[in-house]
């Protein structure tokens, strides 16, 4: 994705320094000037999407920093997803996580959630209310299939999120795995223009559907 495809397109988020680790919250994509939701998607956690220049002094000065910040891969393939699915972008896509931590590795991020929970150090962040996610059209699921007996903590995320989708009755989607897990939108390597494809089909198949029927 070239820079004139990512023209009228920027991401803002909110970052913490949280005893020795990075936090990355509030995190959207704007699309246009509108503050209308165009949809939600709920992963893993923040990857590698950071402040730059100034904006970085700021949140090392005072502890937390609200900015632009820079667009990582993941943040790609979403904004392609939503340039092919859609024909009218002016809006925001919303962008949450099971944690919040950031940490590029998967395994090694959920490692450390399950420590910093055990532990006692990860902050009380809590799930969107029912009011916030009524106010999204739709809802992508793309936190991976990384599956570990011992992982609790990550587990009983997933089950409150599922819980609080179901409550919300917003239509959401994603691609299962035959565990019934949900692949990540963006995964490294040539499968990577594949799972584009897959989202694409998806949201015409599921999502599109409904908001036709509305009109």
């Amino acid at each position: 994705m070239g820079v004139r495809e990512l023209e009228n397109v920027k991401a803002i988020a909110t970052f913490q320094l949280i005893g020795e680790e990075v936090y990355r919250t509030n995190t959207y994509i704007q699309f246009g000037t509108s503050r209308k939701s165009l949809g939600a998607v709920v992963m893993l956690n923040p990857g590698s999407a950071d402040l730059q220049g100034e904006a970085r002094k700021k949140l090392i000065m005072n502890g937390s920093h609200t900015d632009e910040t820079t667009i990582d891969n993941t943040m790609r393939q979403l904004i392609q997803f939503m340039k092919e699915a859609h024909t009218n972008l002016d809006g925001r896509l919303h962008i949450y996580n099971l944690f919040y931590v950031r940490n590029t590795n998967g395994v090694e991020s959920i490692n450390l959630f399950e420590h910093l929970k055990a532990t006692g150090k990860y902050p009380t962040i809590a799930l969107p209310s029912l009011f916030e996610m009524t106010q999204h059209p739709w809802l992508l699921i793309g936190w991976g299939v990384e599956k570990r007996s011992k992982w609790k903590y990550f587990e009983k995320e997933k089950r409150e999120w599922l819980q609080l989708i179901q409550d919300s009755g917003i239509p959401s989607f994603g691609i299962l795995s035959e565990n019934n897990e949900y692949y990540h939108p963006c995964p490294r390597g040539p499968v990577k223009t594949e799972r584009l494809q897959q989202l694409i089909e998806a949201y015409n198949s599921n999502i599109k559907p409904l908001s036709i029927k509305k009109l």
